[in-house]
């Protein structure tokens, strides 16, 4: 769900006014996933500490703590951890920072985002079990419900779509209770991801056959 922008101004005002710091997860929310490095930057708060691994690196294990400076004071050294300081990991993904930028994929997540979100933006219209389709670039959860009125988790109903999308030659993951979560590579185009939800509207139209029948 998208954490929305009053949101995080709250919370950076209740951390200000407490003297608490605000650290963000975009573990799977950064390196551009939603059209922009990092997801809080749509919302013009500014965090503390950000988490960071995943798609930084390509695949490689590699775990980063960004801070700002006059928190993390201190000297070099002093703190280490599993993922972090291994230098084909950190050559890697400075590589990675280096194609997002050269190659514009920032661009593209939100350009092959927004024309999913519009594709989808009647599915809850045409299919009873779609509650809701939400989500920023290419980071995009469909909830699967199985009464719209009453926002009853369609879990299984879920598990069933992905099993059978996964039979197609596609694959989704859950997340959550009951929502399809969508997040393809930053390189992926209209057209791949157009196959991607022909798909997908398919799997859930049988699942919903299934049930009536």
């Amino acid at each position: 769900m998208v954490a929305p922008t009053i949101f995080m101004q709250e919370l950076r005002r209740i951390c200000d006014k407490h003297g608490i710091l605000l650290v963000l997860d975009e573990v799977q929310s950064g390196v551009g996933r939603t059209g922009k490095w990092w997801a809080v930057e749509h919302t013009g708060v500014h965090p503390d500490i950000v988490c960071i691994a995943k798609g930084i690196a390509s695949g490689m294990p590699l775990g980063i703590t960004l801070s700002k400076a006059e928190i993390m004071d201190w000297i070099p050294g002093s703190h280490a951890s599993t993922f972090g300081g291994n230098p084909v990991c950190i050559a890697a993904a400075l590589a990675t920072l280096d194609v997002i930028e050269k190659e514009g994929l920032l661009r593209n997540s939100q350009e092959v985002g927004d024309h999913m979100m519009k594709r989808m933006s009647d599915w809850p219209k045409k299919h009873k079990i779609v509650g809701d389709v939400r989500g920023r670039g290419l980071m995009i959860g469909v909830e699967i419900v199985r009464d719209q009125a009453t926002r009853e988790y369609g879990a299984s109903e879920r598990d069933s779509i992905v099993e059978h999308a996964f039979e197609r030659g596609v694959l989704f993951l859950g997340c959550g209770p009951s929502t399809v979560r969508i997040a393809p590579a930053l390189i992926v185009t209209k057209d791949e991801a157009d196959v991607a939800l022909d798909v997908l509207e398919e799997s859930i139209a049988r699942v919903e056959g299934e049930r009536n029948a």
